[in-house]
């Protein structure tokens, strides 16, 4: 078990990687990441997340961007705002994904999930759309905000009638919980498992995106992010224990000494 607070995105990965690196088989129970700011990126910290990208690109697995869209659907917001979000991702570009690419039938589909689902009647509806609309209207009292309470609005992604089947393979992002505290809308995440050098850094990017969203939306700042992962390993059967600990040492990460 291990928490780790971090300050941006990149410093939780480095610092989460850095802690595996020194654990049995580079896997640990219960590893937390709590970050202060989300949305900040310090100077040098681009880069660390290119030399990852590069080393996810040459070896053949998705790029951070590719996996951040699979959380929140970035490129449609910033082409075509809100609708790109609500209507054109979940209508259009993810049946499109889900032809075309085998791997989204069965991984990749978060976001798809947190903007369509069916209710005990029958009808679609947007389950994201009801959640940033809850905080709208439920926004705490004044004395709420000066008390520190904040009002709770959860979406979970596993669904049990779709994923109760399967051993390997579905939804490692479980559930998402957001808080709205003095002014400010805080995310935490909970993953059964977490793939630190496929999918770790690029989830961090996705949620964040998604914090993001949901403030502006909401009319709130965003606030901090937490992310739980019920277990955390460096990943290294795609690729060699040495090229991930190169990979590791470009990024200027060693293990952590306990």
């Amino acid at each position: 078990m291990k928490l780790i607070k971090a300050d941006g995105i990149v410093d939780a990965w480095r610092k989460g990687c850095a802690h595996l690196l020194s654990q049995r088989d580079w896997t640990d129970t219960t590893v937390i990441l709590n970050i202060e700011n989300p949305m900040v990126m310090r100077d040098g910290e681009s880069e660390i997340a290119d030399k990852l990208d590069k080393f996810l690109v040459e070896h053949d697995s998705y790029s951070n961007h590719t996996v951040a869209e699979t959380i929140f659907p970035g490129y449609e917001y910033k082409r075509r705002g809100v609708k790109g979000v609500y209507e054109v991702y979940p209508d259009v570009i993810f049946p499109r994904l889900r032809q075309d690419i085998p791997e989204v039938r069965r991984w990749g589909t978060y976001a798809h999930r947190l903007l369509r689902a069916i209710d005990k009647n029958g009808k679609t509806y947007n389950p994201l759309e009801y959640c940033i609309k809850k905080m709208r209207d439920k926004r705490p009292k004044r004395a709420a905000y000066e008390l520190g309470f904040g009002f709770g609005f959860d979406l979970a992604t596993y669904d049990d009638t779709r994923d109760r089947g399967s051993r390997l393979g579905g939804p490692c992002l479980s559930h998402l919980s957001f808080k709205v505290v003095d002014g400010r809308v805080h995310l935490t995440a909970l993953y059964r498992s977490h793939y630190y050098v496929q999918r770790a850094y690029g989830n961090l990017l996705g949620l964040s995106r998604l914090l993001a969203f949901v403030a502006a939306q909401a009319g709130f700042a965003p606030g901090t992010m937490v992310c739980h992962s019920t277990m955390g390993m460096l990943d290294h059967e795609k690729w060699s224990k040495t090229s991930v600990e190169a990979l590791l040492a470009e990024c200027a990460i060693c293990r952590e000494v306990l």
